[in-house]
């Protein structure tokens, strides 16, 4: 399993979900996009509030695509059984992997708690992709109801990233209808899914931003500095029994791609 980070970096979730596939017999690839691009960290303001989604989404991706072209070279493991899971900024970053990859490689990609803004969502996808949400997902919302996979944002925020298929940012970014306002991502899965293409949805009780991120925080984030600073609903967890019926299920599911 590749793993494609937040826009935090590699964090608890990240982790976690590397110890308990671990555990399960699944090796893991995790990497920090930002520490090879130079970055090094001074807390999390820069990487958090400092950089925008779609800025944190295209060096994720770029970083994640070099990943996974690097392990079809690899001895050391399956190469026809590669999984891809992305959370938050790397959902995005996941998603977008699933209409690049090769089927004889990747077997099916997880995208956890996806945004709206960013690099856009592709109009077509070569591997199965289930997307995960927590029902109580609210993490950047103006009230506490600003559901994440129900969210819209105007396509000024959007631009496409290098090496990514054919998609939203075509028709919604910062240089193509930069007022209109962009689909959620349930509506594109939706749309995909009506079209004939393997998305699924898996949401969760109990569980908010980072099913994996540990117990329920009900905190809020600031975006920015100074008198442009907005403060959001940041609710991030689950409970330990949505945490481990998300790990079930990610196995059921990689389990059953096995011939």
């Amino acid at each position: 399993m590749i793993i494609a980070h937040g826009g935090n970096g590699p964090g608890s979730a990240e982790q976690e979900m590397v110890r308990r596939m671990n555990a399960q017999g699944v090796a893991t690839l995790l990497f920090d996009a930002y520490e090879m691009n130079g970055f090094q960290y001074r807390g999390t303001a820069l990487f958090l509030t400092g950089a925008t989604n779609e800025s944190r989404q295209r060096m994720i991706f770029k970083a994640t695509l070099g990943a996974y072209l690097w392990i079809r070279l690899s001895s050391r493991v399956d190469t026809s059984r590669l999984f891809i899971h992305g959370l938050s900024n790397g959902a995005s970053v996941a998603l977008n992997m699933a209409a690049v990859v090769d089927p004889a490689h990747v077997r099916m990609v997880f995208s956890e708690g996806a945004p709206s803004a960013g690099i856009g969502m592709p109009d077509q996808i070569r591997v199965p992709l289930k997307m995960v949400f927590g029902k109580l997902d609210n993490y950047g919302g103006k009230t506490e109801d600003d559901w994440m996979h129900l969210r819209t944002d105007p396509c000024v925020v959007n631009q496409p990233a290098e090496a990514a298929a054919p998609g939203t940012t075509q028709r919604c970014s910062l240089l193509v209808n930069p007022k209109a306002q962009g689909l959620s991502p349930q509506q594109w899965g939706e749309q995909l899914t009506a079209a004939g293409q393997p998305v699924d949805f898996w949401f969760y009780e109990d569980a908010a931003h980072g099913l994996l991120a540990g117990p329920i925080n009900q905190g809020m984030r600031t975006y920015g500095s100074g008198p442009t600073a907005a403060r959001r609903y940041g609710w991030t967890g689950a409970s330990p029994d949505a945490a481990n019926r998300f790990t079930a299920d990610l196995i059921k599911a990689i389990k059953a791609t096995y011939p």
